[in-house]
């Protein structure tokens, strides 16, 4: 097997939105920013931001320049301005029609680039489109439904896909983990072409591999027994049943506010989510830098070890409020919690064994969550029509 296969041993998609943060906390901590927050957040056409910007809002609209980094969340967030710094972008609806002179890391429902990236790029959308207009200017990792790719990638492509459409060259090797891969006429693969899927490839007769090009064979729990894969999903739903019986047990008020929050109010839930995932390792890679210099660096590892919890608890959280939902929907309102809770788990951890689809839907779980429980602690009362 080829040694440019080893990117696919293991399974890399779950480990996404770690990878986010990670690659977040890459540029380093910036000296200055604006914070810019409110219903509708917008930068003018002649307005220009000297610093990194910070805007969070329900519609994002930076028309203007920005000489620093942008970290933009929202519903809605277009960027047809300049910005000279890094990208980083979580909404629902993403549209990036400007130069992005540093990086861009975006994630969404629906994302399109049609402006040049000068760096590297990773992109998570359900549906992903790189236009003509655009250029990545080194390497591109992307997770997506639906991916179509018309835009040239200097660097290497890594991509996990439902369905890839690559219509545009790709300067080094090409890796992908799909269902259904196509290179049109326009395809141009610099280096060698890998990919992992139960059919094969797509190829037009015009498209170009200047290296081999290998097809692996689909995972269908490689390395582990039938046995061994019910023996760990069994394992994961215990443990998280129990930790949602304990939360419920615990803490009932706050339980039901934050199932009454999800229900009430669901997109503010998503927003505010993406906004603690990002900023939530930022500001502890802050306190611990601070710490170290001035004392207290302890107080940023206890950050993180909150910020772990509660993405573990966002599971049981938005379980609850799935199970709840769902029995509701076959006329079963005095079902007892626990039931309720037992089936919203079963169903988003095996939503969770399904390839991209599962790690999509677990991150979807993990904003959710957060933001459910940030705004029940923001109100600090129960939301009318709470039940458990």
């Amino acid at each position: 097997m080829s040694t440019k296969a080893e990117w696919y041993r293991g399974p890399w998609l779950p480990w996404l939105p770690s990878l986010l943060v990670l690659w977040a906390l890459a540029p380093g901590l910036s000296g200055a920013a604006e914070l810019r927050s409110g219903d509708v957040v917008r930068v003018g056409p002649q307005e220009v931001i000297e610093e990194d910007l910070y805007a969070f809002g329900r519609a994002v609209d930076i028309q203007g320049t920005v000489r620093g980094d942008v970290i933009a969340m929202g519903r809605q967030v277009d960027i047809s301005g300049t910005v000279e710094g890094d990208v980083m972008s979580a909404a629902s609806n993403t549209q990036i029609s400007s130069p992005v002179r540093g990086s861009l890391r975006a994630a969404g429902g629906d994302l399109s680039v049609s402006g040049p990236v000068g760096e590297d790029a990773m992109l998570a959308a359900g549906n992903l489109r790189l236009t003509p207009e655009a250029r990545v200017g080194k390497d591109l990792y992307l997770a997506s439904g639906d991916a179509r790719l018309y835009a040239p990638v200097q660097g290497e492509l890594r991509a996990a896909a439902g369905t890839l459409t690559l219509a545009a060259p790709v300067g080094q090797d090409a890796h992908a983990e799909v269902g259904t891969l196509r290179l049109t006429e326009e395809a141009r693969v610099g280096g060698n072409l890998s990919y992992r899927s139960d059919q094969d490839a797509q190829l037009a007769s015009g498209a170009v591999v200047s290296g081999t090009v290998e097809h692996l064979a689909a995972r269908h729990g490689q390395g582990r027994s039938p046995a061994m894969g019910l023996y760990f999903w069994v394992r994961s739903l215990v443990g998280l049943f129990a930790l949602g019986l304990l939360f419920s047990l615990l803490a009932p008020r706050f339980a039901r506010r934050v199932t009454a929050m999800l229900r009430q109010r669901p997109l503010p839930s998503l927003g505010w989510g993406a906004a603690l995932l990002v900023s939530v390792p930022f500001l502890a890679a802050l306190v611990f830098l601070v710490g170290m210099l001035l004392g207290g660096w302890w107080i940023g590892l206890f950050i993180l070890a909150l910020y772990a919890f509660a993405i573990a608890l966002s599971f049981p959280v938005v379980g609850l409020f799935l199970g709840r939902w769902l029995l509701e929907r076959f006329h079963k309102t005095g079902a007892h919690l626990a039931v309720a809770l037992l089936l919203g788990l079963v169903l988003l951890t095996l939503v969770g064994l399904v390839p991209i689809l599962g790690g999509l839907v677990a991150l979807a779980t993990i904003l959710f969550g957060l933001g459910a429980m940030m705004l029940s602690l923001l109100r600090g009362r129960e939301p009318a029509g709470a039940t458990v």
